[in-house]
């Protein structure tokens, strides 16, 4: 590849991850760019907990890890690409079909906090940054990371996967209200219940997505899907 041509598509790249708000959104970005999506059936986003474990923060299109359990002490293309800091290749079968994949790691301060996943049709584009323009790359990723709320991954909390059954029905109507910004005593009023319960049931809500902040709670439930579509939020 030239150089001019792979700085063009490195700085394409960053800028796709820049502009998206979750990690399902910076998926179907890549997926459907106009050159970096070229021949692209999926991409998935991953972080990397303390606990070893890779889990899915985002995903479009055909996932070729698809209801697997993936941990960084197994053999993979994440650990791959964990240990080596550069680009892991390998491939999948989609209905009987054969498709490349390439996953590529996310670093803050050169430690591995997390990977994007691309599978595209066999033979087709495959984006392969050299180790100046591909370091760049990692980086932004783990700053898009940290963006969505995932600084805690790497700094002493395991991230927990969340669903909507992680919490209770009360709890997710509190984490709602907080994603439009609403205080605690303005929610306990609405709620008919004490801002003391409301505190407590903040703190659980916390638990349960493994963030320490109201935003970093909203930023993360948005990425996994946990709010109402068009809710008006403040974060």
């Amino acid at each position: 590849m030239e150089v001019k041509a792979e700085i063009e598509q490195t700085v394409r790249m960053i800028g796709l991850l820049a502009s998206s708000a979750s990690g399902n959104e910076m998926c179907r970005r890549l997926a459907t760019d106009e050159l970096l999506g070229d021949g692209t059936i999926g991409v998935q986003l991953y972080t990397l907990t303390n606990a070893g474990r890779w889990q899915q923060l985002g995903s479009y299109g055909k996932d070729p890890f698809a209801g697997q359990s993936i941990s960084q002490f197994d053999d993979n293309l994440l650990t791959e690409t964990a240990r080596t800091r550069k680009l892991a290749f390998g491939s999948a079968k989609f209905d009987d079909q054969e498709a490349d994949v390439v996953a590529c790691v996310s670093l803050r301060a050169d430690l591995p906090v997390g990977a994007v996943v691309r599978s595209s049709a066999k033979g087709g584009f495959i984006f392969n940054p050299q180790d100046g323009t591909l370091k760049a790359i990692q980086d932004a990723s783990g700053l898009f990371l940290d963006s969505i709320g995932y600084k805690t991954v790497a700094n002493g909390q395991d991230a927990k996967q969340a669903s909507p059954e992680d919490m209770t029905e009360r709890q997710h109507a509190i984490l709602i209200e907080m994603a439009q910004g609403k205080t605690n005593l303005v929610i306990a009023n609405e709620m008919i219940l004490s801002e003391s319960t409301i505190k407590q049931e903040s703190v659980k809500i916390f638990r349960a997505l493994g963030v320490g902040t109201r935003q970093q709670a909203v930023l993360k439930a948005r990425t996994l899907g946990l709010l109402p579509d068009g809710l008006d939020m403040a974060f």
